[in-house]
C-alpha cells in the first residue's frame, strides 16, 4: 500500500484492489467492516490518487501513501528535485457511525436505503441493538444542508492544528447524490469559503473532491 507510484497507478492498484474485494460475500464484509486496511484504501488512498491525478498528472509526480501517524495521509514527489514535495491531509465528510450501520444492514439483507431515516434501539454490548431503516424518499435540500453541515464539522476538526505551506487538505465529499449539481457545489463552495474565513487553518492548499473522482475545486491556497 505504500509504494510509490505515479497517480494513474495509484488509481489503477486501488480501483483492482476494489474490484477484488467484491468478489466474495466475505470479501464485500471485510470491505465494509471499517477495518484499517480496507477503510485505508477507500478513505485514503483513493481519494490521494484521485486529487493527485487531477491536480498534476501522472508525468514527474509520485505518490507515497503514508500508513502512520505522521499528520498526513500522502506525500507527491515531484522528478524536478528542486520542487518541494506536497504532503496531503485526507479528511471524509460523512458520518462514520451512520455509514457502519447501514454497511451492517447492507452485509445482512443485501441492500439498503442510504438515505432513509435511521433507527436504533437495544444496545450491542448486551446484543439487543435492532437497526431499522426506513424505505422512503429523502428532500434533496435536506440531504444538501446535512451535508454541508458535515462539511463546517470536518474544517472545524483541523482547525487550530500545525500543518505547514506545503500541506494541502483535501475535504471529500459525496456527489453522487448531495453535491452533485452545479447549483449544489455552488452552495458547497460557499460553505466551505465561509468556514474557512472563520477558522485557523494552517494549509497551503485546501481542495474539495468528490468521492466519485469526478470534482475537484480549491477553495483556498495555491498548492
Amino acid at each position: 500500500m505504500e509504494l510509490a507510484r505515479s497517480p494513474r497507478d495509484l488509481c489503477a492498484w486501488v480501483d483492482a484492489k476494489a474490484s477484488e474485494l467484491s468478489q466474495t460475500k466475505e470479501a464485500k464484509a471485510y470491505a465494509r467492516s471499517g477495518e484499517l486496511l480496507p477503510k485505508k484504501l477507500m478513505e485514503e488512498l483513493r481519494p490521494f490518487g484521485l486529487f493527485a491525478s487531477q491536480r498534476f498528472g501522472s508525468e514527474g509526480v509520485k505518490c507515497i501513501p503514508n500508513l502512520g501517524n505522521e499528520g498526513f495521509d500522502g506525500e507527491i514527489q515531484f522528478s524536478d528535485a528542486s520542487t518541494p514535495p506536497i504532503y496531503v491531509e485526507i479528511t471524509y465528510a460523512k458520518d462514520g457511525y451512520d455509514e457502519r450501520l447501514r454497511l451492517g444492514i447492507l452485509n445482512e439483507k443485501g441492500s439498503v436505503n442510504v438515505l432513509g431515516k435511521l433507527t436504533v434501539s437495544g444496545t450491542k454490548a448486551a446484543r439487543t441493538q435492532c437497526v431499522e431503516v426506513e424505505n422512503e424518499a429523502v428532500d434533496h435540500d435536506s440531504t444538501v444542508s446535512a451535508g454541508l453541515a458535515l462539511v463546517k464539522e470536518r474544517l472545524t476538526g483541523k482547525s487550530g492544528k500545525k500543518y505547514g505551506p506545503q500541506h494541502v487538505l483535501i475535504l471529500v465529499v459525496e456527489d453522487y447524490i448531495a453535491f452533485r449539481s452545479d447549483e449544489d457545489r455552488s452552495a458547497l463552495r460557499r460553505c466551505a469559503e465561509a468556514a474557512i474565513a472563520d477558522l485557523r487553518l494552517d494549509f497551503g492548499g485546501i481542495y474539495l473532491l468528490g468521492s466519485s473522482g469526478g470534482y475537484l475545486e480549491c477553495v483556498d491556497g495555491e498548492i
